[in-house]
């Protein structure tokens, strides 16, 4: 059921739309690392490859974002093969790669780790660290989603938003979602 439909354009494009900055990439890449060193003996070996391509796929969009933080322009667009130039990253299958993301709940468990990293190194009688509301590696996988979507349409752009850095996909023509 849809109410107020003049919105439902908005909304989807909304949706469909994502941003991610690269202190969130950084912090993702070393959580995941974190993970990693834990879990290497007790991943099997198509987990430990997963894992191993999301932070390559990470270790690029970082690559890149860092060749932009020296630009002197606040923002420009981004060509999609740009951000996924990294090396072994073109043998990546995104579609798989995504999917495993959200079927094993990855984000989750790397989220839960680290928290539970953080509430061991807590002294007595301080709060214990609250999750995030969106763990940073589903907002990464969000991203990733995008890079799987025609170019015609939507586009990346990056800006300078107070200094950091962020890299968007926006939708452009939300008519076939």
């Amino acid at each position: 059921i849809i109410d107020e439909a003049h919105n439902l354009m908005d909304a989807v494009e909304g949706i469909c739309s994502a941003q991610v900055s690269v202190s969130q990439l950084r912090l993702a890449r070393e959580s995941l690392m974190t993970y990693l060193q834990k879990f290497r003996n007790r991943l099997k070996g198509s987990n430990r490859m997963y894992v191993t391509q999301v932070v390559r796929v990470i270790d690029s969009l970082v690559q890149y974002a860092t060749t932009l933080e020296t630009d002197k322009a606040s923002g420009g667009v981004v060509q999609p093969g740009a951000l996924l130039a990294g090396k072994g990253v073109d043998q990546i299958n995104l579609t798989k790669l995504v999917r495993y993301i959200s079927e094993s709940k990855l984000a989750r468990k790397v989220e839960g780790y680290i928290l539970h990293l953080k509430t061991a190194d807590n002294k007595p009688g301080e709060q214990a660290p609250q999750p995030a509301e969106t763990p940073t590696l589903t907002q990464i996988q969000n991203f990733l989603t995008t890079l799987m979507n025609p170019s015609k349409e939507g586009r990346f752009f990056w800006s300078k938003d107070n200094g950091a850095l962020v890299l968007r996909y926006m939708l452009l023509d939300p008519s076939e979602h």
